[in-house]
């Protein structure tokens, strides 16, 4: 999958990564967010409206070292692209969130 931008499209110049075989049932996810009040339950509440079999427990989070930001971990089962892509959008949209790998 090509880096994808803001709006969902795939980033101007990017290379092209190896493909990717959907279904992809252990597809990882890494948000990069502001460590402000409720974002875990933001970037969660999201996850489920693209992928309803999302299991909260495999989330990991860690704080960077001056405490500013929290990198948060987790797999999805993933279906297509397009999946991700909308996934990728909405995750952007939170405030707080800064980056989606």
């Amino acid at each position: 999958m090509a880096l994808i931008s803001k709006t969902g499209d795939i980033a101007q110049g990017a290379q092209e990564a190896p493909k990717i075989e959907f279904p992809c049932a252990n597809y990882l996810i890494k948000v990069v967010a502001m460590d402000a009040n409720d974002v875990q339950a933001s970037i969660m509440d999201c996850v489920r409206t693209h992928a309803a079999d999302f299991d909260e427990s495999t989330i990991s989070a860690k704080h960077s070292s001056k405490g500013r930001f929290v990198s948060y971990s987790f797999r999805i089962h993933a279906q297509s692209e397009r999946q991700l892509s909308e996934l990728h959008v909405d995750l952007m949209a939170i405030p707080a969130v800064k980056m989606v790998i």
